[in-house]
């Protein structure tokens, strides 16, 4: 395959040029068309051309332009294994906008970056990254050289760019509003960009977009905000040292007080960071405590991803050693190291997915500790492994259980995957007359999903 774009291309001279690079001619034989119809009337094997560009530059080279394709489209129909492709161009002289809604990404990716030492401003068209075009519609504009073919999966479908200029490629991407992870393949490899925000899922470093306008409830508004204190503490249960992220609400430092506490969990695949770059739990907290609907509070989030060695070098996730981990390690090391009440009518427990599991067995084993428990997208079964452990439910079903719980929130996706799970879960309860909290809202097994959850569930808690 030769893919021949001829966007950026402004004088006879680059196409020639471009001509003998791409059909690898000898020099100056890209300057007759003869010349180039001689090739490709004499290319042994199976070729196929794809032309793109056309409209961009024909202006520019005009007739000139139509020859060269009038060639190609003649070498075509007299070669056999010769087949052309002219491929129809996004107009890519509409305006490229920034978000119109500003999308606050924690992180610094979508700010101004400088390129040069000049007081000039970085042009719009020279910018990468998420735009809009001028009638709203979501475009990625990202530049890859010497590329030949990027595309995106988001959700399972892929999406082809187009090389709208040398070097440029874009793709309109028809998305409602919301959070998504995006993963980016040039030449069929899986890449990173710097100019997309980056978090942690899949188990890697991975791209995400927020296609706006946001939702009110998780936008950075001029209210006061906690703080994100990144600990570290030492494990018995893993003999490792760990990792927590800890929000801390705005006036800790100068009330004196005694806190409550949740602790919060990500799901498989993520990290301790989950919560804040993607779940925007700082900023929906920040909101809710400014507007009076919560009890101030910290929000603790550690690594549920524990892996542990399995013989031969290898390592595996074994998901409930977690357990001993929260209880033995990391409770104890922020109830010295913070103020916090150390009742279990002020500890709170929370997850979603994974972490829904780990918030299950943990209420479940250990319910002297826990009053209030969130399961979102969430599951009261646990369902990893090939014989999970589901002793926590023999507790979870006692007739007492509910009683002692101040709540058991339990949220999900109506489009989510495993809604079937949800209904085992919805029989479980009723059969054993356990109460919970019921939520359902638009949207699957995804984070958009989950910040819903979490501004729901964070007025209910303490009060």
């Amino acid at each position: 395959m030769i893919k021949l774009n001829f966007a950026g291309i402004r004088t006879r001279k680059e196409l020639h040029q471009y001509l003998e690079d791409k059909l690898q001619l000898p020099e100056s034989q890209g300057e007759s068309l003869d010349n180039i119809y001689d090739f490709l009337t004499m290319a042994a094997g199976r070729l196929h051309i794809i032309v793109e560009g056309m409209s961009r530059n024909h202006t520019r080279l005009g007739g000139y332009l139509d020859g060269v394709l009038r060639t190609l489209r003649a070498a075509e129909a007299v070669t056999e294994g010769l087949t052309l492709e002219v491929r129809e161009q996004m107009d890519a002289d509409k305006e490229w906008l920034d978000n119109p809604a500003v999308v606050e990404q924690s992180c610094a990716y979508s700010r101004p970056v400088m390129v040069a030492l000049s007081d000039a401003p970085v042009p719009v068209s020279g910018q990468e990254g998420l735009m809009y075009r001028a009638e709203g519609m979501p475009c990625l504009r990202l530049c890859f050289a010497n590329a030949a073919d990027v595309q995106i999966d988001i959700g399972g479908v892929r999406y082809p760019f187009l090389e709208t200029d040398k070097d440029v490629w874009t793709v309109d991407l028809p998305l409602d509003p919301g959070f998504y992870y995006v993963h980016l393949y040039v030449d069929n490899c899986l890449v990173l960009s710097p100019f997309l925000p980056i978090g942690y899922g899949h188990c890697r470093p991975a791209n995400y977009i927020e296609v706006g306008p946001m939702e009110e409830f998780c936008l950075m508004r001029d209210v006061p905000h906690g703080t994100i204190r990144h600990e570290y503490f030492a494990s018995a249960a893993t003999g490792r040292t760990e990792t927590c992220v800890c929000y801390v609400p705005p006036g800790y430092e100068e009330s004196g007080e005694e806190y409550p506490v949740l602790y919060l969990q990500h799901g498989f695949g993520e990290n301790e960071r989950g919560w804040i770059w993607q779940g925007k739990a700082n900023h929906i907290m920040d909101n809710l405590l400014a507007d009076g609907k919560a009890v101030p509070m910290l929000i603790v989030m550690a690594n549920g991803m524990v892996m542990t060695e399995c013989g031969a070098g290898k390592v595996g996730l074994k998901h409930e050693l977690f357990l001993k981990e929260l209880t033995q390690d990391l409770i104890p090391f922020i109830e010295k190291k913070y103020r916090v009440k150390k009742d279990r009518q002020y500890r709170a427990m929370a997850g979603l997915s994974m972490g829904s599991m780990q918030t299950s067995m943990l209420i479940g084993t250990y319910p002297e500790l826990f009053a209030w428990a969130g399961l979102f997208s969430g599951f009261l079964h646990n369902l990893v492994g090939d014989h999970p452990d589901n002793s926590h439910l023999e507790q979870i079903g006692k007739p007492g259980f509910s009683r002692s719980m101040r709540l058991l929130f339990r949220g999900m996706g109506r489009q989510d995957e495993f809604w079937k799970h949800f209904e085992e879960d919805d029989a479980f309860c009723e059969e054993n007359g356990l109460s919970c909290v019921r939520r359902e809202y638009e949207g699957g097994h995804d984070w958009n999903v989950w910040r819903k959850c979490i501004r729901d569930f964070l007025p209910m808690l303490f009060v």
